[in-house]
């Protein structure tokens, strides 16, 4: 299969309502899915085919594809490797610099988010209700961490000492400390507090099913402010101090002020963004539904 850059058939960028610009949007097989940047690329997940792609961001166009275990996802870098969810019960490990994969190893079901803490890849385990700790030194489990009945672990992040857990259904997230695995729920500002961001003390959770994004103290657990945002927003990320919300159902991506949680500017997209990424300033964003991957430059 051909892999083609659209870059040229694109001004040197577009500028949104809002000031921020599109600078390329890159053509990739399958459904796009996980994105993240490493050794100077931006590495990105194939759904639907189990690839992986590296793409040259001053190509715009795909460079090298690898196999991953089915159904791979939300990807990032860490201690010198890219990680690689999947929905199949295996988390992959790749070389950033040659594409080898390094290790597939064996979670829990629907594996859905990962995130780098106190040494270990932490991955959370959506069916089977668990978030799993990996050494990267033997590339094995070393702790499970089992939720409550009827709990739906999603996104992930590490914020003021602790883990912090989306819920995929649910209106709270769960405060993990690592070091003892005491789970303490704290209330999230609406319905189905999936998706988590952090940055410094402040975690950023995506309200999927109430279309708002609800910022929590880390230092103190409480809820500090909700704002309105779309239909329905998923995997959020800090880029540059401001927070960038996928919304999925809208085709839209919303950029809120991490200072003050108001919105910033709304961007339509292709069909399904997916996940946002930062790589060297700039936004990357996935869309699910339209094989592409849109690279955004922020005013």
């Amino acid at each position: 299969m051909k892999f083609v850059s659209l870059l040229a058939a694109l001004p040197l960028a577009v500028s949104t309502a809002g000031g921020s610009d599109i600078s390329a949007k890159v053509q990739v097989p399958g459904t796009p899915c996980g994105v993240g940047g490493a050794a100077g690329a931006v590495w990105v997940s194939d759904a639907t085919f189990g690839k992986l792609f590296r793409i040259d961001p001053s190509k715009g166009a795909v460079v090298k594809t690898v196999a991953t275990d089915p159904n791979p996802c939300e990807l990032k870098l860490a201690a010198g490797s890219v990680w690689v969810v999947t929905q199949s019960g295996r988390l992959d490990r790749f070389d950033p610099a040659t594409g080898k994969r390094l290790a597939s190893i064996p979670v829990g079901a629907t594996t859905y988010d990962l995130t780098y803490a106190l040494g270990s890849i932490w991955v959370t385990n959506r069916n089977g209700g668990t978030v799993q700790r990996v050494s990267p030194t033997t590339n094995k489990v070393v702790k499970t961490v089992t939720f409550p009945p009827g709990s739906l672990p999603a996104g992930i992040g590490f914020a003021g000492g602790a883990l912090w857990v989306g819920d995929d259904h649910g209106r709270f997230v769960t405060r993990v400390d690592p070091h003892s695995y005491k789970l303490a729920r704290v209330r999230s500002g609406g319905l189905g507090a999936s998706w988590i961001a952090v940055d410094g003390t402040s975690v950023w959770v995506s309200n999927t099913k109430s279309g708002s994004v609800s910022r929590i103290d880390a230092s103190t657990r409480k809820l500090v402010s909700t704002v309105k945002v779309g239909i329905s927003p998923v995997n959020l990320e800090v880029v540059g101090g401001d927070v960038w919300v996928p919304d999925d159902l809208a085709d839209k991506v919303i950029r809120i002020d991490g200072a003050t949680g108001k919105v910033l500017e709304t961007i339509p997209v292709g069909k399904n963004p997916a996940v946002v990424a930062g790589i060297d300033g700039d936004v990357w964003v996935s869309m699910f539904d339209d094989s592409q991957v849109w690279r955004i430059h922020p005013e």
